[in-house]
């Protein structure tokens, strides 16, 4: 990207995938990059990469649940670029099951990460952005983020939060030159599922369609006892089915296999770089965008805007639960 002076950024999730794929594609760009995560141990593949091709990418532990965690880690980046010129917040898992089998308490994390993660990092970047005049401020969202899926309803709810913060904080920041974007990827071939926190009474429906998976590609699918180590506890014995087994079944018999053939994160990384050059360049063309990722997420997005809620609500059950 041909900009005068070294641009620095800060995404977030930088373990694997997207943010892994991201925080590499900026730093091979020019850009000095902090890749942000909760552990520094995981960070043990990206930093041999970083050293192999000498680019500009920095580590920096963070906890985006966790108030001391983002002030410490935005504390160190202020002092040592004293400036930051885009944020990436990517960092979120996935809650998936029937609402009336998750715990408040596993709704709760759901958001701390997903969408209160993002708003700590938000207002640590702010003030430095405004002073600026300018700065780019890109959101992971999801298709999820507008349309809700069977076993989605935590998550969609942490992502439809998301879309609606950006939205408004879009007015806000515009007098500053701050730009906000929204990257809303599809299904990606990425850790997700391996990171997926399930009920424990639909553990064993998960469990079966995974080994089922594993049986019928040799894609990288996560083993069944990763999936099962991040249950719920939400007090039920795995042996307990739940009363929407069926629903569940369905549903991600779908989206395993969807997963399994799921584009590259490389992609969505590729779309966030291009939303980035092409927000810098829209000078005089407002402050918020949006790009869908993937086709199922753009063909989902073509349907919100042409169909009313009944034709909606059909249109995904065929191809979700059929």
């Amino acid at each position: 990207m041909a900009l005068e002076n070294q641009k620095v950024a800060v995404v977030t999730g930088s373990s694997s995938g997207i943010g892994l794929e991201t925080s590499l594609l900026l730093a091979r760009n020019g850009i000095c990059t902090y890749a942000t995560m909760r552990d520094l141990n995981k960070a043990n593949l990206i930093k041999k990469m970083t050293e192999k091709e000498d680019i500009s990418l920095k580590f920096i532990d963070m906890n985006v649940n966790e108030d001391d965690s983002v002030i410490r880690a935005f504390e160190k980046i202020h002092d040592e670029s004293k400036r930051i010129d885009f944020l990436i917040n990517n960092a979120g898992f996935g809650l998936f099951g029937a609402l009336e089998d998750l715990s408040i308490e596993n709704i709760k994390k759901q958001f701390e990460t997903n969408f209160f993660g993002a708003v700590r990092t938000i207002q640590q970047v702010l003030p430095r952005m405004r002073i600026q005049k300018n700065g780019i401020i890109v959101n992971i969202s999801s298709l999820a983020g507008y349309v809700g899926f069977p076993t989605q309803s935590a998550y969609a709810s942490t992502k439809f939060a998301l879309e609606g913060l950006c939205e408004s904080l879009a007015y806000e920041v515009e007098p500053y030159g701050i730009k906000v974007v929204l990257v809303e990827p599809g299904i990606i071939k990425t850790k997700f599922v391996e990171n997926m926190i399930i009920p424990d009474n639909t553990r064993l429906i998960s469990s079966s369609l995974l080994i089922s998976s594993d049986r019928s590609s040799s894609a990288e699918i996560p083993s069944t006892s990763t999936t099962n180590s991040n249950s719920s506890d939400d007090n039920k014995s795995p042996r307990e089915v739940t009363e929407y087994a069926d629903v569940v079944k369905r549903f991600l018999s779908h989206y395993y296999y969807a997963v399994r053939k799921g584009p590259d994160p490389k992609q969505v990384a590729e779309v966030i770089f291009e939303s980035i050059k092409m927000s810098v360049a829209s000078a005089n063309r407002g402050n918020f965008f949006r790009y869908p990722v993937g086709q199922d997420a753009k063909s989902y997005l073509e349907a919100k805007m042409k169909m009313n809620d009944s034709e909606l609500h059909s249109f995904v059950a065929k191809r979700t639960l059929s």
